[in-house]
């Protein structure tokens, strides 16, 4: 589970260890991974607002010191209006005159300190979460990426294993239609041999002999009937799997798409930093930012929010067992139906 006391320090808190299973990844590890992912974003939040705030004080602080100094310069300049001759003055006026001339100058300098301070950290915050965001649509892309990887390469395993199935039954097939062949022939030349010494015995002995293969023939196709039948619905299952995962991978696609949706609002200044004066460094940076993203071919919707789907991540499914033997005259399956019926997806 991914927490924000474990990954605070980092720079984008993301953790993609997760336990593989059949067909996609553990969805309750995937349902804290969005969970972790949705703090760190409201933490990322929390931090800017942070930040807008501090430099707001800062801002206030840096206007306080400038009004000071503008008074502290009026005084300066009323006082210098009249001339003095420094004979004139007495040994404590010229040093109140020397304190007046060492506060303005300290004045000035803790304003100048302040605001260099203020920009600095407004510049720092801005640039921490911009990396945040570029970062955090990185990884996003490539998990994109992955996935469809992941789901083109399952697509090819599930039709090999088709075609090796449907392949494995007409071999069976043909075996079995040989060995009946052979045991057909066999009872023709036994019959034939018996016929001249004992007509009676082996007209009777030919007709259980051929009852009980006939039997064992109905037995067997019935059998083999019955089996291609499970052998064409457990195809059929597996397609109807692969379309769901193709479908859950397609939903982790748009979820993907809607928590970039839900990182753009980040991106775009605030109404105060909208309102404040040309020479912003934050402003123009952030279409700057989108340009990048999309040019990385991660496209941005317009608007809207919404949070990944708790159905969205694939589940462990178990596949069929594999092929068994199947018995003579399998006609009711034909290989092409099988591969048909997998080349859907």
């Amino acid at each position: 589970m991914v927490t924000a006391a474990d990954t605070r320090g980092d720079l984008v808190p993301l953790r993609t260890d997760f336990d593989l299973v059949w067909r996609g990844y553990d969805r309750h590890q995937v349902r804290h991974y969005v969970r972790g992912v949705e703090a760190e974003l409201r933490l990322a939040a929390v931090d800017r607002d942070a930040a807008v705030a501090r430099a707001e004080d800062l801002t206030r602080q840096l206007e306080a010191a400038r009004g000071e100094i503008a008074e502290l310069r009026g005084r300066v300049d009323r006082i210098s209006r009249t001339p003095i001759e420094p004979s004139a003055l007495t040994e404590r006026l010229g040093r109140m005159v020397e304190l007046a001339h060492e506060e303005a100058a300290d004045v000035t300098e803790r304003a100048r300190a302040a605001a260099e301070q203020c920009w600095a950290t407004a510049s720092q915050a801005t640039d921490r979460l911009r990396q945040r965001a570029d970062q955090l649509v990185a990884e996003l892309d490539r998990r994109r990426r992955e996935m469809e990887t992941e789901h083109r390469e399952l697509m090819a395993r599930s039709r090999e294993r088709v075609t090796t199935m449907a392949a494995e039954a007409a071999r069976r097939r043909r075996e079995l239609d040989e060995r009946s062949a052979r045991l057909r022939e066999e009872v023709e030349t036994d019959f034939e041999l018996a016929m001249s010494a004992r007509r009676a015995e082996a007209r009777q002995a030919i007709a259980e002999q051929e009852r009980a293969a006939r039997e064992r023939a109905d037995r067997l196709v019935r059998e083999a009937r019955e089996y291609a039948e499970r052998i064409v619905a457990e195809a059929r299952h597996e397609v109807d799997v692969l379309r769901a995962h193709r479908g859950r991978l397609a939903e982790d696609l748009r979820a993907a798409h809607r928590l970039l949706a839900d990182v753009e609002p980040l991106l775009h200044p605030l109404p105060e930093e909208a309102s404040a004066p040309q020479g912003d460094p934050v402003a123009p940076d952030v279409p700057a930012a989108r340009n990048g993203a999309e040019a990385a071919g991660v496209p941005l919707p317009p608007g809207g929010s919404a949070s990944a789907s708790d159905g969205s991540v694939a589940r462990g499914d178990s596949l069929p067992p594999g092929g068994r033997a199947v018995p003579p005259r399998v006609e009711a399956v034909a290989p092409d139906r099988v591969l048909t019926g997998a080349s859907v997806a």
